[in-house]
């Protein structure tokens, strides 16, 4: 029993001694993706594991639903980390939790002025990040079973959630979110292109 406790010697974060067994933490590529796409794995991963193994749903549910709308909202900030930058303006994301206002601020502010997409494409992934964030507005709801005190209540309202539909949606979400993340990322290397060009026939 004394080995299965913590005792002296234990420390919980150490320096990778095997790379078979570790992880690099600050990885010089994109932090934003690495995370988000972390997220975004650990959620497939839980939901895959739900789908073979039943008896785990109604204990997985909450990590599955909090690391997608993890994604969602780093994603939601990573684009308009880019998105300013494309348009060479000097602002940032609005430190909060709120899926709805970080996607007003992205299809309001920015998307306007990279691309022209479908009115009705838009709605429809608004309305749907509208209902994820009336379910999680402040992204609690599936961290924690009760809310902020002194008055406490449940954090959720819901009954019972469909597994196969949240993934059909979430999948839809993904698609969108990813499309947006190419799509910028590919005016930018446009951008950096024309620049390099400009300053070649500059020098020469």
């Amino acid at each position: 029993m004394k080995e299965s406790l913590p005792n002296k010697s234990d420390s919980i974060f150490k320096d990778e001694i095997n790379p078979d067994y570790g992880a690099w933490l600050k990885n010089p590529a994109n932090k934003f993706f690495l995370y988000s796409e972390g997220y975004k794995e650990a959620g497939k991963k839980l939901w895959e594991f739900c789908i073979e193994n039943r008896f785990y749903s109604n204990t997985l549910i909450y990590p599955l639903v909090f690391n997608y709308r993890q994604f969602l909202e780093l994603r939601l900030k990573e684009l308009i980390i880019m998105g300013y930058k494309y348009l060479d303006k000097e602002k940032d994301f609005s430190d909060e939790h709120s899926l709805i206002r970080l996607w007003n601020t992205y299809r309001n502010e920015i998307l306007p002025q990279i691309e022209q997409i479908d009115k009705d494409i838009l709605d429809n992934v608004e309305r749907i990040i509208s209902q994820f964030n009336s379910e999680d507005p402040q992204s609690m709801s599936f961290r924690y079973p009760v809310t902020r005190g002194p008055n406490r209540k449940d954090s959720l309202n819901r009954e019972t959630i469909d597994l196969n539909n949240f993934k059909t949606v979430i999948d839809k979400l993904i698609y969108f979110f990813d499309w947006q993340w190419d799509m910028i990322s590919h005016y930018e290397d446009l951008k950096a292109e024309m620049i390099a060009d400009m300053y070649r026939e500059y020098w020469h």
